[in-house]
């Protein structure tokens, strides 16, 4: 009797193991909706016209797609999700991103600078931030569906890095 229950268990494990995944994926509602080139195609739409691909991988719930463009001697960072092809964030960083020595703007100048880039926003906050003897102002804003947060050069009014998440 016990070999036979072994035996049926043993069957039952190598039928549940021998499953195919689609099917399992199927079941559970889980299939990829969007492939790497459907995130690429949505990202190239949203990144400057002279920016090079550089790669599409998946991390978690979305695609993180990367460009650069020389022109603006910058990276955009574009995340798609993997089951809508919405675009849930994208971030600008320039590959000098560093800070300032001096902090000449005043928290109202980089208020301005924000609000100008991001259009009808609400200012949430506004710090100066040193590290490594840079200055930088970072500010958080937010408007109708979403935020966006801002690294500025204390000194040249520069967005050094930005980033805006879809609510």
């Amino acid at each position: 009797m016990r070999k036979l229950l072994r035996m049926t268990a043993a069957l039952l494990a190598a039928i549940w193991i021998g499953a195919p995944a689609p099917a399992f994926a199927a079941e559970t509602g889980t299939t990829t909706a969007v492939t790497k080139d459907t995130a690429r195609a949505a990202a190239g739409s949203l990144v400057p016209e002279d920016s090079e691909f550089q790669y599409a991988e998946q991390s978690g719930d979305a695609f993180e797609v990367l460009y650069y463009s020389d022109e603006d001697k910058a990276y955009y960072s574009v995340r798609v999700s993997i089951f809508t092809g919405e675009v849930s964030s994208v971030s600008t960083a320039l590959v000098d991103n560093r800070g300032s020595r001096e902090a000449v703007l005043t928290e109202d100048e980089v208020t301005a600078i924000a609000s100008e880039d991001a259009g009808d926003v609400n200012v949430d906050s506004v710090a100066l931030d040193t590290v490594a003897g840079r200055k930088k102002y970072e500010v958080q804003c937010s408007g109708d569906g979403f935020e966006v947060s801002y690294q500025i050069n204390a000194e040249s009014g520069r967005i050094l890095k930005k980033t805006v998440q879809y609510l």
